[in-house]
């Protein structure tokens, strides 16, 4: 099975920042990865590129031994230093292209997306998955409006790739989310700032793993 196999098998997708997090970086990683995270993706937008690849390394350590996806938010050099799975690319950043020239093809590519239109060109683009929100209104990414679930809808009609719901996406709401269509989000706070990170991993990939059979090849 190759990387890219274990997108469509994915469900459960973690962002992981140390401003957001309750416990360490590392703690955290651990705790989610125990819980059923299928993917972490690092996203540490203030820490220089040395501080970032250590840390980063570490987390590396832990995702391989667990057969965890690791994504890097941003920096593609430094996910083809530690050979992490992929790197996750805003609507700002270097273009998918360019990425693949430095990461290569085998590697994952995901691409954050607001609305159809950024979906279909990440998709037509060559985007191994998009995410798409933020789905309700979030602190996190407080410049993006939200979505609402009727884009979902529509990304899981028009969308061929694998796509991630996002945006403030918890427990209470998930349910929602998935009779929108979507079968995987990816998930911050809800997860990260919890009392109890291991248990909150655990619920959400209970109730994603309850309400969708995710296809092997959709």
């Amino acid at each position: 099975m190759t990387i890219k196999d274990y997108l469509h098998r994915m469900r459960l997708y973690v962002l992981i920042s140390s401003k957001i997090a309750a416990r360490s970086v590392r703690e955290t990683a651990r705790l989610v990865i125990d819980g059923g995270a299928d993917a972490i993706q690092l996203r540490e937008k203030t820490i220089s590129d040395d501080e970032f690849v250590s840390l980063a390394g570490e987390i590396r350590d832990i995702t391989t031994k667990r057969g965890t996806l690791l994504i890097i938010n941003d920096r593609v050099n430094v996910a083809r230093e530690l050979n992490a799975e992929g790197v996750h690319l805003g609507q700002h950043d270097i273009s998918i292209t360019e990425a693949r020239e430095i990461i290569g093809n085998e590697k994952i590519i995901g691409i954050s997306t607001h609305n159809i239109i950024q979906a279909r060109q990440a998709q037509k683009d060559g985007a191994d998955y998009i995410a798409i929100g933020p789905v309700y209104p979030t602190t996190t990414k407080d410049y993006e409006p939200s979505i609402g679930l009727e884009v979902i809808r529509e990304i899981s009609r028009e969308i061929s790739i694998p796509f991630l719901a996002i945006g403030a996406i918890t427990l209470e709401n998930l349910g929602d989310v998935l009779k929108a269509g979507a079968s995987r989000v990816a998930v911050c706070s809800a997860i990260i700032s919890s009392k109890d990170i291991l248990s909150t991993t655990k619920e959400f990939k209970n109730k994603l793993t309850a309400c969708h059979t995710v296809p092997e090849s959709d």
